[in-house]
């Protein structure tokens, strides 16, 4: 592939992390009943901290081999799993400020809620085996969270950069939270049981992109979010010319550029090749749910 024209503006859409929930649930353990505070918000494991930051190092080289600018943004969901992973990345990258923008977040699904709401949720998209989705559920047995707008059940900039000193001191002393940045996408107003759809979640993924296209024109964005937004900013953006199959495992990354007659188009998509080298060390390479 040849080089992109200079100054080509570039979108690059990523997945974070292995997630410490998934990890307990695979030793037969449950992440949510240990956290009821925030249930919904799991941190990385430290292999995922690793996988963030050998994403970092590989996306530097994807820029380099396309043509395009380097890195100079770094954009976050307000869940610690895309803090976390954003953070790590970034020093790899040489930035050395997050943002957090609403407009990439986790899909606020009945799948999700039913994930960490439920008094026997085990982090399981769509519910446990005894309540999956559309099963009927006493209200008053749900998580206060449910009951509340769920923009607000996500991180201000004050408590991620105090969520990533407790967790991650070492990054956090490196990168901060960008207190003064704007949001594209106001807070959702979702709640039990008014959820978001897949269609408004690809809606709001497609529109978050562009809007970062627009506002950072000129520059390369890393924005990091979730399996099911990233994968439909893949899906919504290409329309028909999306390749089929394409799972977005942890810190699964694609890169979004116009071509010349104005489409998007993504050179890279769902990739995980910087994380050869973490498998040699030992770290999981995992294609796994949202």
């Amino acid at each position: 592939m040849k080089p992109y024209p200079q100054e080509t503006m570039s979108v690059c859409v990523v997945r974070h992390g292995a997630r410490e929930d998934y990890a307990f649930k695979s030793r037969g353990l449950n992440w949510q009943q240990t956290n009821p505070t925030r249930p919904w918000d799991p941190p990385l494991t430290q292999a995922g901290i690793s996988q963030g930051s050998a994403l970092g190092v590989g996306l530097r080289a994807h820029c380099e081999r396309l043509g395009l600018p380097p890195v100079t943004r770094v954009i976050s969901s307000p869940l610690l799993r895309c803090v976390q992973t954003a953070a790590a990345a970034a020093v790899q990258l040489g930035v050395s400020t997050i943002s957090l923008e609403p407009g990439l977040a986790e899909g606020m699904l009945e799948e999700w809620y039913r994930s960490w709401g439920l008094p026997d949720a085990d982090s399981t998209w769509g519910g446990p085996t005894n309540s999956p989705c559309g099963t009927p559920v006493d209200l008053n047995s749900l998580h206060p969270g449910c009951h509340v707008p769920s923009g607000t059940l996500l991180l201000q900039p004050a408590e991620a950069e105090e969520a990533l000193a407790a967790s991650q001191p070492t990054l956090s002393a490196l990168v901060q939270i960008d207190c003064a940045y704007a949001v594209l996408e106001p807070e959702a107003q979702y709640r039990w049981p008014d959820f978001e759809t897949e269609a408004q979640l690809a809606a709001r993924m497609k529109r978050t992109v562009e809007a970062l296209e627009a506002r950072y024109s000129g520059e390369t964005v890393l924005a990091c979010s979730h399996g099911g937004p990233t994968g439909h900013s893949y899906r919504e953006l290409l329309g028909d010319r999306a390749m089929e199959g394409l799972l977005a495992g942890y810190t699964a990354l694609y890169i979004f550029v116009r071509d010349g007659d104005g489409r998007w188009e993504a050179p890279i998509a769902a990739d995980q090749s910087h994380l050869e080298g973490a498998v040699e060390m030992g770290l999981p390479h995992l294609v796994g749910p949202p």
